[in-house]
C-alpha cells in the first residue's frame, strides 16, 4: 500500500499558518535587522519604567512587569501577525486585573499573585478554544460605541487612582466616587514635594509626547527623579519611593489550579481575553489598513493564546497589545516583530543586573507615567464625532462610561453590549418601510416619502423592507401593508421588493403566505422582486413560491414584474412599458 508523503511545500504552508516567523524570516535582511534594534532599543527605554507601572497597577510588585514584558515579545514573534505590535503589560487589563482580584482576595500576596497567573492562563486557553473554532468573529461582539465608554470610563478611574500617588496622599480603596470625594476632602493634607515632583513629571512627558515623541521621556524622567532622590532629603520629607526590586528572571511556576478558583476568576478571565483580543485586533486593523498586509484575526487568536499560556508560566499576569509601545514602534520605523525580541532581551539584561538603579525612584513618577499613558484611553474626539453622527450610540457609550464609574468594570461593559443589542433589536423590531415611486426620467425606483418628486404608479403599492425580515418584524411588516392597502382601495397589486432584506426566516415565510391569502380574499396580487439566492432558496423550500404560483429568479426584479403585470392586465396586443406615459410626459 503505497502512503502518499505530504511535499516539502505542503509542510512549509503547514508552518507558516501556524508559526508566520518561518513565512518572513527567510527572506528577513540585515536593512530590517537595522531598523528594528533601533526602534528596539527606543523601545526598551520607554517601556522598562512603563512595565513596573503597569505591574503595581495590577496590584503586583514592579519586577512583575518586567518580567510580562520579557515572556509575551518573545512567544508573540513566533505566533503574531502584526508586524509592528508591542504585547506584553497593559493598563487596561492592568486595572481589570486590580479591580477583581483586589475585591477576591484582599491583602494575600502569594494569593493574589498566583490568582494573578492563574487568570491569564485561563484567558490563553479561552484564546486557544476560540482559534479552535476560528471564532476570530467573536471581535465584533463589542462594538466600537461600548468600547470607547468603556475605556473612558476605565481611564477615569485608573487617573483617580494615581492621583493618591501623585499628590501623596494615602489611597483607599472603594468605588470611583467614593474615592473621588475623598481625594476632594483630603487635598489639604497633600503632599507638596510629591505634588511639585508628579505635576512636573506629567508637564514633561505631555510635552515630549507632543513635541518630540522619538524621545525616550519616561526614561528620562525616571533617571531624573532617581537622581534628585539619591542627593536630596526628599524621603524624609513625605516622598515614597518605590524600594527594593529583586534581581533576577522570572522562575518557572505552573499556577495551581483548583475547581473553586477556576469558577472564582472565570468571569474576570473570559472578560480579560475578551478585552485583550478586541485591543489586539484594533491595533492590527489600523496598522494593516495604513501598512497593506494582512492581519489574520483566528491567527491572532493562537498567538495572544501562545502568548498569554507562556506568561502565566513565568509569574505573568495579564498581558495584550500595547496602544502606546505599539505606536513608538511605528513611529521608530520598526520592521517586524523583532523589534519586540531585542527589547525582551535588554529587559532581561535590565532584571538581572539594573533592578537595584529603580529603587530610589518616587511612587510619584510611577502614578505620572500611568497617567499620561491612559490620558488617551478618555478619547474625547472620538466620543465627540459618536455624538454628530448618532445620538443613541453617544447615548450607549456614555452609559457604559457611567456604568463602569458606578458599578465596576465587568457591569458596565455588560451595560454597554446589553444596550447595543436592544438598539439593534429596536431598530430590527421597527423597521423602515420604505413606499417606492419610479424615479423621473429614470426606470429606477426609490423612497416616495424621502423624495415626494418620486411617481407612483396608479393601483400598484411597491413596498421595501430595510431590515431583515425575520421573525421579531413579520407581523409588523404585515401590519403596515395592509394599513397602507386601507388608505387606498385602488390598489390592485402589491410587489414586496426584497433587495434590501437579505435574510428571511420561516416565520416570515409564513407571514407572506398568510399576506398572500388576505390579499386574495381582497382580489389583490402579491408579487416578490429583487430577492437574494439565500432568500429565493428559503422561499423556495417553504412553500411561498408555490403558493404565489410565481417561480421567483435572480431576474424577477421590479423592472420585470411590473412588465409582466401590465401584460397581464392589457387588452392591447402590446404589452404597454410600465410607467410609459409618465416617461413621455416627463421629456415633454
Amino acid at each position: 500500500m503505497q502512503i502518499n508523503q505530504p511535499s516539502w511545500a505542503t509542510i512549509r504552508g503547514e508552518l507558516a499558518s501556524t508559526f508566520p516567523i518561518t513565512g518572513w524570516l527567510p527572506t528577513y535582511t540585515k536593512k530590517l535587522f537595522r531598523a528594528d534594534i533601533i526602534a528596539g532599543i527606543t523601545l526598551t527605554a520607554f517601556a522598562i519604567p512603563e512595565l513596573m507601572a503597569y505591574a503595581q497597577l495590577a496590584g503586583l510588585p514592579p519586577e512583575y512587569g518586567l518580567y510580562a514584558g520579557i515572556v509575551a515579545p518573545l512567544v508573540y514573534c513566533l505566533f503574531g501577525t502584526i508586524r509592528e505590535m508591542n504585547i506584553g503589560p497593559s493598563s487596561s487589563e492592568a486595572i481589570l486585573t486590580a479591580a477583581m482580584l483586589g475585591m477576591l482576595v484582599g491583602i494575600d500576596a502569594a494569593r493574589y499573585a498566583s490568582l494573578a497567573a492563574l487568570t491569564v492562563l485561563m484567558a490563553g486557553s479561552f484564546a486557544i478554544l476560540a482559534r479552535i473554532f476560528r471564532l476570530g468573529f467573536i471581535v465584533n461582539l463589542i462594538s466600537e460605541t461600548v468600547l470607547k465608554g468603556f475605556l473612558a470610563g476605565m481611564g477615569l478611574v485608573i487617573i483617580c487612582g494615581q492621583l493618591f500617588k501623585i499628590l501623596g496622599i494615602k489611597s483607599i480603596s472603594g468605588a470611583f466616587f467614593d474615592q473621588l470625594v475623598y481625594l476632594i476632602t483630603h487635598l489639604p493634607s497633600a503632599n507638596l514635594p510629591t505634588v511639585v515632583i508628579g505635576v512636573g513629571a506629567i508637564a514633561f512627558l505631555l510635552c515630549a509626547e507632543r513635541r518630540c515623541r522619538k524621545l525616550p521621556a519616561a526614561l528620562i524622567v525616571v533617571i531624573i527623579s532617581i537622581l534628585v532622590m539619591t542627593f536630596t532629603d526628599l524621603a524624609s520629607r513625605g516622598v515614597q519611593e518605590v524600594g527594593v526590586i529583586p534581581a533576577g528572571l522570572p522562575s518557572f511556576i505552573i499556577p495551581t489550579i483548583s475547581f473553586n478558583d477556576v469558577q472564582l476568576i472565570f468571569p474576570l478571565a473570559f472578560a480579560i481575553f475578551l478585552l485583550a483580543y478586541v485591543e489586539d485586533m484594533s491595533i492590527g486593523t489600523s496598522l494593516a489598513r495604513r501598512y497593506h498586509y494582512k492581519v489574520d484575526s483566528n491567527q491572532e487568536l493562537l498567538a495572544l493564546g501562545a502568548t498569554s499560556i507562556a506568561t502565566s508560566l513565568f509569574q505573568g499576569f495579564p498581558v495584550a497589545g500595547s496602544f502606546s509601545r505599539t505606536a513608538l514602534n511605528e513611529i521608530n520605523g520598526a520592521a517586524t516583530q523583532i523589534t519586540g525580541v531585542i527589547a525582551a532581551v535588554l529587559t532581561a539584561i535590565v532584571a538581572m543586573f539594573l533592578t537595584g538603579l529603580f529603587t530610589r525612584m518616587p511612587e510619584a513618577i510611577i502614578g505620572s507615567l500611568i497617567l499620561v499613558a491612559v490620558l488617551r484611553l478618555v478619547d474625547v474626539r472620538g466620543l465627540w464625532r459618536i455624538a454628530r453622527i448618532s445620538r443613541n450610540e453617544f447615548a450607549i457609550a456614555i452609559a457604559t462610561c457611567a456604568g463602569v464609574l458606578l458599578f465596576g468594570i465587568l457591569s458596565g461593559v455588560f451595560i454597554g453590549v446589553v444596550l447595543s443589542l436592544t438598539d439593534i433589536l429596536y431598530r430590527v423590531t421597527s423597521p423602515r418601510i420604505a413606499i417606492l415611486g419610479r424615479v423621473p426620467n429614470t426606470r429606477q425606483y426609490a423612497d416616495r416619502i424621502r423624495h415626494p418628486e418620486n411617481i407612483a404608479i396608479p393601483g400598484i403599492l411597491i413596498i421595501r423592507v430595510d431590515a431583515p425580515l425575520i421573525f421579531a418584524n413579520a407581523e409588523i411588516v404585515k401590519d403596515r401593508i395592509e394599513e397602507l392597502i386601507a388608505e387606498d382601495p385602488d390598489v390592485r397589486l402589491v410587489l414586496l421588493d426584497l433587495s434590501t432584506s437579505p435574510i428571511v426566516d420561516v416565520s416570515a415565510s409564513d407571514m407572506i403566505v398568510d399576506l398572500y391569502q388576505d390579499l386574495k380574499t381582497a382580489g389583490i396580487k402579491l408579487r416578490i422582486a429583487d430577492a437574494t439566492w439565500q432568500v429565493r432558496r428559503m422561499l423556495r423550500i417553504s412553500g411561498v413560491e408555490d403558493t404565489i404560483g410565481e417561480e421567483i429568479t435572480q431576474t424577477t426584479s421590479l423592472e420585470t414584474v411590473l412588465e409582466d403585470w401590465n401584460c397581464a392586465e392589457s387588452t392591447t396586443p402590446v404589452c404597454p412599458v410600465p410607467g410609459l406615459e409618465n416617461i413621455l410626459q416627463d421629456q415633454k
